[in-house]
């Protein structure tokens, strides 16, 4: 495994993933250093531990279990999710697999020993069969389950749940040996206070312009045109606003 060169680690949910259809900030990045550094040996090495729907709890745990391979030339960029999504043990423990392929450079293997579980999700629902049969869970039902996520997001919604997952990323920050860190969140600016975290806001003021737009604004702004309705991701302009700003303050 070569980690000497600099490396860019993102770490996130789907905000971060690669897509094509608008293509994502991750996916600009990636075909950039791609196009930028083909056949350069000292290229800039891009690992991406985004996964769809992450909770911010194994967001925060895959930092702590990258730490020992993220050197002070590197550059880490993390979103911070939703703190309400839950999350359940595997039956069967496995590795994270990264989100784009080939993987040239190698990059370490992480243990996931949790499935993600959205607001929303119902075991109940037979749509959900495949998720729920993986999960190691302690109810004789699926009613039961049902009825202990419910509760399960109401108190990672709590005071308490938001204040330690903030403490945990401001002490993550801080020993992180990397000079250029951008921490941020797209969720809502009231529940992720903190000097160490980019509120929604601030991105859209200092990276947007002026104005976050998702793909459902987009919907409706182009009569159906252009975006997805009922999409809460960043439109294309505002992904591709997001690129430019890393390119930037990175100086990748």
């Amino acid at each position: 495994m070569d980690l000497t060169k600099d490396s860019l680690w993102i770490l996130g949910d789907s905000f971060c993933t690669e897509a094509d259809n608008p293509p994502r900030w991750a996916n600009l990045l990636l075909n950039f250093l791609i196009k930028k550094y083909n056949g350069n040996r000292r290229s800039t090495r891009y690992y991406n531990y985004a996964g769809g729907s992450m909770d911010t709890q194994t967001i925060i745990e895959i930092w702590i279990k990258l730490l020992p391979y993220i050197k002070e030339n590197d550059a880490i960029i993390i979103c911070a999710s939703d703190i309400s999504r839950a999350r359940y043990p595997f039956k069967e423990p496995g590795h994270y697999s990264l989100p784009f392929q080939p993987n040239p450079n190698k990059a370490p293997e992480i243990d996931i020993n949790f499935d993600y579980a959205p607001v929303g999700y119902d075991p109940t629902n037979p749509e959900m069969d495949e998720r729920t049969n993986k999960l190691d869970v302690p109810f004789t039902t699926r009613e039961a389950f049902r009825d202990y996520i419910r509760i399960d997001n109401v108190l990672l919604s709590s005071k308490a749940h938001d204040k330690n997952k903030i403490e945990l990323i401001e002490a993550l920050y801080k020993v992180t040996p990397c000079h250029k860190k951008f921490v941020y969140t797209w969720s809502k600016d009231d529940i992720l206070k903190s000097n160490y975290i980019y509120s929604k806001d601030w991105v859209s003021e200092n990276v947007m312009d002026g104005k976050w737009e998702s793909l459902h604004e987009e919907w409706l702004r182009t009569n159906g045109e252009c975006g997805n309705q009922h999409d809460g991701h960043l439109s294309g302009d505002s992904e591709r606003m997001m690129f430019e700003y890393f390119i930037k303050e990175f100086e990748l």
